[in-house]
């Protein structure tokens, strides 16, 4: 059972196209909690509207929901895919202020791998979010890295929690 609460960020570019967006992979983790509440406890972004993120009143009011459902989170799920926009400001914004402010556990997963190897970080550097490899390089965010398959998210979010103060090892530990 995982008691722990799961902030997720993900590349929210293409957010009208279901097929060619993350927002797919973003619905399936919602699909894979309500079958297994118990196992995933992400919590709920579906009424922030990002469609109009450019205009600063809206933004500042979405930063400000985001935050307060960071200040909940017991660590951050980033969702890597080949369609990830890397330089995503709203996506960099929300690691940043996960690693930084809330010192959350990063938990990188890998949407189109079933397993990953001691390569797998550097083979998947294009599609890494900017801040991600920033921190990478200068191996100051606590971060592992997942395929993106429902045993090994749920054992990942079981096991890394600010709440807890579990961490993986450095920013670039494979799980």
């Amino acid at each position: 059972m995982n008691t722990h609460k799961t902030y997720i960020a993900y590349d929210a570019t293409g957010v009208l196209d279901h097929v060619n967006s993350n927002l797919r992979t973003f619905q399936q983790l919602h699909a894979w909690q309500r079958m297994r509440p118990d196992r995933f406890r992400f919590l709920n972004m579906d009424e922030i509207n990002f469609s109009s993120e450019h205009d600063d009143l809206v933004d500042s009011t979405v930063k400000t929901r985001l935050l307060a459902l960071m200040a909940q989170a017991d660590n951050l799920l980033v969702l890597v895919s080949p369609i990830t926009n890397v330089e995503s400001p709203i996506l960099n914004w929300q690691i940043s202020k996960a690693v930084n402010r809330f010192h959350l556990p990063v938990i990188i997963a890998y949407v189109d791998k079933v397993q990953l190897d001691d390569h797998s970080v550097e083979d998947n550097w294009a599609k890494l979010p900017n801040k991600i490899r920033k921190y990478i390089g200068r191996d100051s965010a606590r971060m592992c890295h997942i395929p993106l398959t429902q045993d090994k998210l749920e054992r990942a979010l079981g096991t890394f929690s600010v709440g807890a103060q579990t961490y993986p090892w450095n920013s670039t530990t494979i799980f």
